[in-house]
């Protein structure tokens, strides 16, 4: 049933959006590779230390994590400017003017982490990929997705990690959409040795959020 359904009813039903494997040329992938390899080198630690979750008045959670980060250069610019995926964002949530206001490179070494969160309250859509094989995936709560921010933190009650999360896939230089800004997410401790390369890119509807 789930493949018979139109980006549309597949957003609304699961808070997801598949970006086809073909909808990005791989010139540009290969780009985007040689750039975050030029990136991890003068990325900055991203180190939240403030412990359990502070709930936002845009209905965000922040919550402590740690990685690198870096917003990236051209190649990852286009990459947020490309015509396909924001004609993905606007198919799946109906909104009219798509708009990428935040991306980057996020650099991730053993034992980095991501306590389970909310995202921005502007983001209407957040898309992510790896950029090394064999990612493990993402965990998210999407059964809280329609929940007001107050419940979903008070039913989280501080676990950073929470109990009954289901696999959230992170493909390798494919992105995947996701209500990031619902439903509630998170990344384990890496135990990877080798790390991971991840690109996060958030879109939202500017003609509804001036």
């Amino acid at each position: 049933m789930t493949g018979e359904m139109t980006p549309r009813q597949r957003w609304l039903a699961e808070g997801r959006a598949d970006v086809p494997a073909a909808a990005v040329e791989a010139g540009l992938w290969e780009e985007i590779a040689a750039e975050a390899e030029r990136c991890e080198k003068v990325a900055v630690v991203r180190h939240n230390r403030r412990p359990g979750l502070l709930v936002m008045r845009d209905g965000s959670i922040t919550s402590p994590q740690r990685c690198r980060v870096h917003p990236g250069g051209q190649a990852l610019n286009a990459l947020a400017r490309h015509k396909a995926l924001a004609d993905i964002a606007a198919g799946a949530t109906g909104a009219m003017r798509m708009t990428p206001i935040r991306y980057g490179y996020k650099f991730y070494a053993p034992g980095d982490f991501m306590h389970v969160h909310r995202d921005d309250g502007k983001c209407d859509i957040t898309f992510s990929c790896g950029l090394t094989p064999d990612l493990g995936p993402m965990r998210w709560l999407p059964r809280m997705r329609h929940l007001p921010t107050a419940d979903v933190a008070a039913q989280l009650d501080g676990a950073p990690y929470p109990d009954g999360g289901e696999d959230f896939p992170i493909l390798a230089r494919r992105l995947s959409g996701f209500d990031g800004r619902r439903i509630p997410h998170w990344r384990t401790p890496l135990d990877n040795p080798s790390g991971e390369v991840l690109i996060t890119i958030c879109f939202s509807d500017l003609s509804v959020k001036p």
